[in-house]
């Protein structure tokens, strides 16, 4: 799995229009064109921006967890790490993208694509933690004819 860094956050600027209604899942919303603000991504992803940085997945051993090849994950290196979650870090000299797991008094990165085996990390393990993924960017678009194919 390569993993490649892509930017350091911008300063904050005046960012992209936020529209003045929420989108619902659910069923259909009377929305309007309607700016109510404007909102920058950075300002959205994190209250760190220099703990926060960028990277683009090369890869599919998280496709489990929606995460894909091309997308780009949002890596906060100020969040404690949490069981479940999805981390980017340094082992035996390689960057790796996996879930952090807690099982007893085991600790283990497992990539969520069963192809892939577990990692249990004992006192000899070479792994250094370099953040936690605390959002993803998708491309939608990339998709959109596999899906228009399931749903036809």
């Amino acid at each position: 799995m390569e993993l490649i860094h892509v930017y350091e956050p911008a300063p904050p600027g005046r960012g992209l229009p936020l529209a003045g209604f929420c989108i619902h899942a659910g069923f259909e919303s009377p929305g309007t064109d309607y700016e109510e603000e404007r909102i920058s991504l950075d300002e959205y992803v994190t209250k760190y921006p220099h703990a926060t940085y960028y990277i683009r997945v090369k890869g599919d051993c998280m496709k489990n967890s929606g995460i894909h090849e091309d997308d780009l994950l949002v890596v906060d290196k100020s969040l404690k790490v949490l069981n479940g979650d999805i981390v980017i870090g340094v082992l035996d000299g390689e960057h790796v993208l996996a879930v952090y797991v807690e099982s007893g008094h085991k600790k283990y990165l497992k990539p969520d694509n069963p192809e892939y085996q577990p990692i249990q990390m004992n006192e000899f393990t070479d792994f250094s933690l370099e953040g936690v993924v605390s959002f993803t960017i998708h491309n939608q678009r990339r998709d959109c004819f596999v899906r228009a194919h399931r749903l036809q």
